[in-house]
């Protein structure tokens, strides 16, 4: 029997935690894609057939969480991901040691929510005991989920789009912006993965689920380049850097038409209020 995730639960030491993501490296055994590893991590079903995988991709993801966050971040936080990891180690290695663990449920009392956005919004601050991955992470989903849709709908110009009026969804709207002829897009994301992100954010809102961590981790990293890329953009003879770069648009009145075309290919009665400028880098 193997103890590595016992060590390191038990003890802050720093061959521990070396020692245990050095064992998560071997037991996800080949190292995969890092689209495989994303779409895996983001699927919110699959088949029995697929259990296997989804661990190989869970335990890669995290230990690749771990190496970033064991010299930034408190001990406590590593706890929580090897608390978090023990089912699916258990079921890659049966000598690993998991026993030891109460593996706790993945959801929190509304009081606690609460608690957490009285004190957010009167002293900006949370009880120091609640500063922590479990009782956090699932609020971080909903800022996530917060920026995606303003990032997309300041892309877009859209302040609101109704159809009988009924709202619409941010799937489409993501839809809609990933197939614009009149917007060049920066090769440094993908739109699969913003949709993979999109549909795990909404499932973890809706059912008030708190999220893998190393899986938020990658969420994080797919959303990164095109929400904050940081890579300067060459526009004919200038240098261009803008938070908007990982978007680019000549000419802003053919876009709206093209926006507005696609948008009634599915509901002819829609109507559309418009902001009064883009998100987008315009040269």
């Amino acid at each position: 029997m193997t103890n590595y995730l016992k060590s390191a639960y038990l003890s802050s030491a720093q061959e521990n935690i070396e020692a245990l993501i050095e064992y998560l490296q071997k037991l996800g055994g080949r190292t995969l894609t890092t689209a495989c590893k994303r779409q895996n991590a983001f699927r919110i079903r699959w088949n029995k057939r697929d259990t296997r995988l989804i661990a190989r991709c869970y335990i890669q993801n995290a230990a690749e969480y771990l190496v970033p966050i064991k010299d930034l971040y408190g001990w406590d936080q590593i706890k929580v991901v090897i608390a978090d990891i023990a089912p699916f180690v258990s079921l890659l290695d049966a000598n690993e040691d998991t026993k030891f663990i109460v593996i706790s449920t993945n959801t929190l009392p509304s009081a606690i929510h609460f608690d957490i956005a009285k004190r957010l919004f009167y002293s900006h601050q949370i009880r120091l005991q609640n500063q922590n991955n479990y009782n956090t992470d699932l609020l971080t989903i909903y800022s996530l989920r917060l920026s995606l849709e303003s990032r997309i709908r300041g892309l877009l110009g859209i302040d609101y789009a109704t159809s009988k009026g009924k709202s619409i969804g941010l799937a489409t709207l993501i839809k809609v912006s990933k197939n614009l002829k009149s917007v060049s897009y920066s090769d440094d994301f993908s739109w699969i993965e913003i949709e993979w992100v999109n549909d795990w954010l909404n499932h973890h809102m809706h059912r008030h689920i708190r999220p893998y961590p190393w899986v938020i981790y990658q969420a994080i990293e797919s959303m990164e380049p095109f929400l904050a890329p940081k890579k300067p953009v060459q526009i004919e003879d200038e240098t261009v850097r803008s938070f908007y770069s990982a978007s680019r648009v000549h000419d802003e009145n053919e876009m709206a038409r093209e926006i507005e075309c696609a948008l009634k290919l599915g509901y002819p009665e829609i109507e559309i209020k418009w902001h009064s400028q883009r998100e987008i880098l315009k040269p």
